[in-house]
């Protein structure tokens, strides 16, 4: 079957991105006569070709025409019910990529599976083709993410954000009682540049975990809440290191011009060398008036401090 892969590719390609017409039992009988036999095997190299030219970003309006022509549907739904648990989670990738949102229910019936694996993809895959309560399980959520954890809800978040269903996002940072959670969430928001949560946001400056205040405070930086900007500072002395960088940051990306002076005494005042680093980056960043204040310190400092100043104007050059 492998060495039918081109012409599988070139049928497809012809009916996705060059036009060309064939009716739902035309094309199951053309593709009938490159494979032989239209069964499982062949069915998974026809998703396998489906799914790679969509992670190829190759955009077409015909992709459902051949799903439908080849029952590729009832296929997937063939390998959601398999008792064996890979062709199970190629299923929930296979109806992601394809983005097949009627699987909704069906992957739901594995949210709950003994299998932590099948668990954690099921819940994944429905909030990517869920479109009517995707974030249901974000609560069920009780241990620390994992990177890779991050990277498929990330995944499936750019999803919605294409469906524009990104609004109930914002309050699961409150609902989440899961930190590791929480901070994913509130780096998403910013990231996808959520509005309407700055209430939310402003109350996770209170927060006991300092990782949750740092997030939240980076995110209003991502957010442009510039109004925050002094609120910042005031708290700048009363909190650890992880929210001290954060704040300096928040205020480098707000580049207001109103925090010079106050960037000036905290990289005085700061024995930390890492943290010395960052403020200096942002003081020579600070717009115009920023560059003068930077070659200021520059001319009045001397030892370790001026080396960090150099080292951060020309980095590729090592000072002693």
């Amino acid at each position: 079957m492998k060495e039918k892969l081109p012409e599988i590719k070139k049928l497809f390609e012809e009916v996705l991105f060059e036009n060309e017409k064939y009716d739902e039992v035309e094309f199951f009988e053309r593709f009938k006569e490159i494979v032989g036999e239209v069964n499982r095997e062949s069915l998974d190299y026809a998703v396998d070709v489906l799914v790679g030219f969509k992670n190829e970003n190759r955009k077409s309006d015909h992709y459902n025409h051949i799903i439908k022509s080849l029952g590729i549907i009832e296929h997937l739904e063939a390998k959601f019910d398999s008792r064996s648990n890979s062709e199970k989670m190629d299923a929930f990738q296979e109806a992601f990529v394809l983005n097949l949102n009627k699987f909704d229910s069906k992957v739901l019936t594995h949210a709950y599976s003994r299998n932590s694996q099948i668990r954690t993809e099921a819940r994944n895959s429905y909030l990517a083709l869920s479109s009517n309560d995707p974030y249901r399980f974000f609560d069920e959520y009780d241990t620390s993410l994992t990177k890779w954890d991050e990277i498929e809800l990330m995944q499936y978040l750019k999803l919605q954000s294409q469906r524009g269903n990104l609004e109930g996002l914002g309050k699961w940072i409150n609902y989440s009682k899961n930190d590791s959670l929480v901070i994913f969430l509130i780096k998403m928001v910013g990231y996808f540049k959520q509005k309407g949560i700055d209430e939310i946001l402003l109350e996770k400056l209170e927060d006991d975990n300092a990782k949750v205040r740092a997030e939240a405070i980076l995110t209003l930086g991502e957010l442009g809440i510039k109004d925050t900007e002094q609120t910042l500072i005031d708290r700048y002395y009363t909190e650890p290191e992880v929210c001290q960088v954060a704040i300096v940051k928040t205020i480098k990306k707000f580049n207001t011009g109103k925090s010079l002076k106050f960037l000036q005494e905290i990289f005085s005042e700061t024995n930390n060398i890492d943290t010395k680093k960052i403020i200096a980056e942002a003081i020579l960043n600070y717009s115009y008036e920023g560059k003068i204040a930077f070659q200021n310190l520059k001319n009045s400092l001397k030892g370790f401090d001026l080396t960090i100043l150099k080292h951060i104007e020309t980095p590729l050059i090592k000072y002693k």
